[in-house]
């Protein structure tokens, strides 16, 4: 494996571990706290300054052992992240309506899919029957991104979860990336899972803690679709139905639950973008007495399963990929609802 690859991992595990203490000191003597509402698992003032780390603990191993300051989109992507970053840091400290907050996530969704080289942007499972213009397979990804940028956000809502989810995809990737041999997409994937794991000890500690905020969530989940776009474009077109089932492998529970959210909230007539506490790790925290790390560890452990399974399925033929898809979906639904009455109403 190549020396870069290591210089990237502690670099950003040593930018993690060191800078984030002096952020989160910085944050108290600012007053930059996460809300206490309704919806919190929290009932102390916490800084949510933890993904400007995250930041830098990615940026600044990829400008110093990658190739990607010399290619030519490389400022444009740097951008396309810099629009999330900001995006997050003003929502987290003066909330935003919600259709400005898409607009940040739509100009880097357009970058990020723009950076992918279009004979590969093809509508998975459906490319094999019809031909769609190339217009459509454009708005198919741009809409995956916002999505799946959006899951990682509203998953972000218990001690753990959202870095671990972070880890878990970042690692998926690394590995697949390793077997194409692409050395920038491995530092790029690395510097997430380390720099995430040195968030994570702060995360998780009582007397250091420091939340993610939804400049974190944001650019986990940007990342981590990046990485997606690149996995299916690496693979090559002839494979697009089995990679992208690979991928909603490595999303699944961020995407479902989501999606399942969307569907209930329309159903009672209710705003999709409305907060309250019906995530499945609410959910879970609830009937686990409220017990943060044992809930990720649980949700933690069902997303590798998923990830494996999938992983091992995805030879199949892309009509069998589709139900899987399908049936997935169904149960993971019926799931959370069978969880969610054992709760019962509220919490």
């Amino acid at each position: 494996m190549d020396i870069a690859i290591y210089k990237s991992g502690i670099t950003a595990l040593i930018i993690s571990i060191i800078c984030t203490p002096l952020l989160i000191f910085i944050s108290r003597k600012k007053g930059f706290y996460a809300t206490i509402d309704h919806r919190s698992s929290h009932d102390t003032s916490v800084p949510n300054t933890g993904g400007i780390i995250l930041c830098f603990s990615v940026l600044v191993p990829v400008i110093l052992y990658s190739d990607y300051p010399n290619q030519e989109n490389f400022s444009l992507l740097v951008s396309a992240f810099a629009v999330l970053l900001i995006t997050g840091i003003i929502d987290d400290f003066n909330p935003i309506p919600v259709s400005y907050k898409f607009l940040g996530q739509f100009i880097p969704a357009i970058v990020i899919v723009t950076s992918i080289d279009e004979q590969d942007l093809v509508i998975p499972f459906v490319y094999e029957y019809i031909q769609f213009p190339f217009f459509f397979n454009y708005l198919f990804w741009i809409l995956f991104v916002v999505m799946t940028i959006n899951a990682f956000n509203l998953i972000d809502g218990i001690d753990g979860l959202a870095i671990g989810l972070g880890i878990i995809g970042g690692l998926f990737y690394f590995s697949s990336f390793y077997q194409f041999d692409d050395l920038n997409l491995l530092i790029f994937s690395i510097a997430l899972c380390t720099g995430l794991l040195g968030l994570l000890y702060f995360n998780l500690s009582k007397r250091n803690k420091i939340f993610l905020g939804d400049t974190g969530s944001l650019l986990i989940g940007g990342l981590l679709v990046f990485f997606a776009l690149n996995f299916i474009s690496t693979s090559g077109r002839p494979g697009a139905s089995s990679s992208f089932f690979m991928v909603m492998g490595s999303l699944l529970i961020p995407m479902f639950d989501m999606i399942r959210l969307t569907i209930v909230r329309s159903s009672k007539k209710v705003s999709p973008f409305r907060a309250d506490r019906e995530h499945i790790h609410h959910i879970v925290l609830d009937l686990l007495k409220g017990n943060h790390v044992l809930t990720s560890i649980l949700i933690l452990i069902s997303q590798l399963t998923v990830i494996y399974i999938f992983t091992m399925l995805s030879v199949l033929k892309s009509t069998y990929l589709i139900a899987i898809l399908s049936m997935a979906f169904v149960a993971y639904y019926a799931l959370v609802e069978l969880l969610r009455k054992r709760r019962g109403p509220g919490g």
